[in-house]
């Protein structure tokens, strides 16, 4: 049975921005301000320059093998299915246990403004991961529409954030530079696992290849989605 071609570029790239722009990066720039102190915007420029190293690695092999499975169907190209068994189930298994992190986050983040028993976060938890998994079992399109949505929310409060940043810088440019002076006050000890926290935050650029049977043209718009996406999560 073949599938519907129904992701458009648009979609494809909100679903990249989308993949990378969650409650890691929230997380993660905590973490590693803890770890390292101001320093830790360093650390964001250094990991992306590494995550668009790989990322353009997906874009190059999703141009020359379009086909559904991502990582799967790379490997299985360049030596043979057992191998790409063990990249796409070693990938399953990846993404599994990521997936909790971001239920956790969102049960925590609701705790925080409406008091919750421990029974009813463990069914916000739930209802979070049901509901999208539901959207998804509807159809290619109702999911690429949701997340367009839900990709534009997660931006407007990282988008206000800089606006308000960049009001400080200009209105008040001592309390800019205040905040990183000094920029190392922990030193460099902590920064190996801080650049390992940033550079998880920037996972999920190889989600845009998954679905390439159902996207429009893909060995044009997958290439084109990861450098698009990865380049507006870089620059946020």
């Amino acid at each position: 049975m073949a599938l519907k071609r129904g992701l458009s570029q648009f979609d494809l790239t909100n679903l990249i921005v989308g993949a990378i722009v969650g409650a890691d990066i929230y997380i993660a720039s905590a973490l590693t301000a803890g770890l390292v102190g101001p320093f830790s915007i360093v650390l964001w420029a250094v990991a992306a320059v590494c995550a668009a190293a790989i990322a353009l690695v997906f874009a190059y092999c999703s141009y020359y093998v379009p086909r559904v499975g991502g990582p799967f169907a790379y490997v299985s190209e360049a030596f043979d299915d057992f191998y790409g068994f063990l990249a796409g189930w070693s990938m399953w298994i990846a993404e599994l246990l990521a997936l909790p992190v971001f239920a956790i986050a969102f049960a925590n983040y609701l705790a925080a403004l409406i008091p919750l028993a421990p029974a009813a976060e463990v069914a916000a938890r739930a209802i979070f991961v049901g509901a999208l998994t539901l959207v998804n079992i509807v159809g290619v399109r109702a999911a690429g529409r949701l997340n367009d949505a839900l990709t534009l929310i997660k931006l407007s409060p990282l988008l206000l954030l800089i606006v308000a940043g960049f009001y400080v810088l200009i209105v008040r440019p001592e309390t800019f530079l205040g905040n990183y002076t000094p920029l190392l006050p922990l030193g460099l000890q902590n920064a190996a696992p801080a650049l390992v926290l940033v550079f998880w935050a920037y996972a999920g650029f190889e989600m845009g290849t998954f679905p390439a049977s159902e996207v429009q043209n893909p060995r044009r718009t997958i290439p084109r989605a990861i450098v698009t996406g990865m380049s507006i999560v870089a620059l946020f």
